[in-house]
């Protein structure tokens, strides 16, 4: 069976843990599934992402960019086909919550979020209801759809009406080859190469506003009366909402407490979580919160959202705080950094809790939905 992958989004480092999803997807893909043939379509952005895999699979490469996305998802709808059926493919994986409607293979599309739906501030208004569309038709005409969590899984089923027998879970992961706890000499390399302080909160986050940074600024203001020492290290991409942010640090006098280290190579940072005392994540919004168990494995507590989808993630062994509360915020991060015991349990059960997430499973369960799927002629 000839099995398409429909990267055709993949912008790298601007996509956050959707990158992080679709290259280990393959990877792994193509490790436990060795009976079927993969074709996976990339845009001009992605040239060189899968080059490692080129023994395993055939990349297509598509006259397209992810950053004109409405011209990609034109190109998606009209062109792709042709190529499915120029290419004899049976079912085409879609990972980017978009795929053609009228594919001649049975169509399988990934769904992370409904961040359209449930953060409609994050898309300019001329733009949403374009989206909005585009996704609601793409998952009404597929024969399968992937979700990340139960959460999404239940958004999409009440939002768009979908069977929930069409609708497979598969987990996100944490690759464990990359996130490990480290000795001191590998991480003192790369606190030199990022002037990292010696004590640390680490946030890695777009700018988007449902991120949450104004809250946790003003949060971490009161952590900063309790724990002099303590600095907050913020990363990722200077997208839509890095101004607001910019202003909100300088706003609330902690110009000299913060750092912002922008988008940093995925070889760094299982580093930088190693090299920090706890993982803040205040997220009013996630389909996964990749970067939740990514701590975990690195051996740093974590302090989080108490949102249904971070406690479905993290089980019992984060922090749970109110997002839209301050002060809670402050109290779960000031715990971890006083309370030793504390930190250590949290350490130790977050171990075990990531674990429980590999993209081997996330693989395995990927070919579920696959093979659930009746072939088109």
């Amino acid at each position: 069976m000839r099995i398409g992958i429909n990267a055709l989004y993949l912008l790298p480092g601007r996509v956050g843990g959707t990158e992080v999803y679709i290259k280990n997807l393959v990877k792994w893909l193509t490790k436990v599934d060795q009976e079927n043939d993969y074709i996976i379509f990339i845009n001009k952005e992605s040239i060189g992402v899968f080059d490692e895999l080129i023994q395993r699979v055939r990349i297509v490469l598509c006259p397209v960019k992810a950053t004109s996305r409405p011209l990609r998802i034109l190109w998606e709808q009209f062109a792709l086909p042709l190529q499915i059926r120029r290419l004899k493919i049976d079912i085409l994986l879609s990972a980017g919550m978009t795929s053609p409607f009228f594919s001649p293979a049975a169509s399988v599309l990934v769904i992370f979020d409904l961040q359209h739906i449930n953060q409609p501030r994050n898309f300019a208004w001329y733009y949403l209801p374009f989206l909005k569309g585009i996704i609601y038709l793409s998952a009404k005409t597929s024969d399968a759809l992937i979700v990340i969590s139960e959460c999404v899984r239940e958004d999409v089923v009440r939002h768009y009406n979908i069977p929930p027998e069409i609708v497979f879970i598969s987990y996100m992961a944490v690759d464990g080859d990359k996130f490990f706890k480290r000795g001191k000499e590998d991480i003192e390399v790369v606190r030199q190469r990022y002037n990292l302080p010696e004590r640390f909160i680490f946030y890695p986050a777009s700018s988007l506003p449902h991120k949450n940074h104004k809250r946790l600024l003003e949060a971490f203001k009161t952590v900063k009366k309790e724990v002099r020492d303590v600095k907050l290290v913020l990363t990722g991409s200077r997208d839509y909402g890095y101004e607001v942010i910019e202003k909100n640090i300088k706003e609330s006098g902690l110009d000299d407490d913060v750092l912002f280290l922008g988008w940093l190579s995925h070889d760094d940072v299982p580093f930088i979580y190693n090299a920090a005392s706890a993982l803040v994540f205040p997220s009013l919004h996630e389909g996964f919160g990749m970067p939740v168990i990514e701590a975990m494995a690195s051996g740093v507590p974590v302090i989080c959202s108490g949102i249904p989808t971070l406690k479905e993630v993290a089980g019992g062994a984060a922090i749970f705080v109110d997002p839209s509360d301050t002060g809670d915020i402050a109290r779960g991060i000031l715990s971890v950094l006083t309370d030793n015991k504390l930190r250590e349990r949290l350490i130790e059960n977050g171990l075990e809790r990531a674990g429980m997430f590999t993209w081997e499973k996330t693989a395995l369960s990927t070919l579920s939905a696959i093979n659930s799927c009746i072939i088109k002629p």
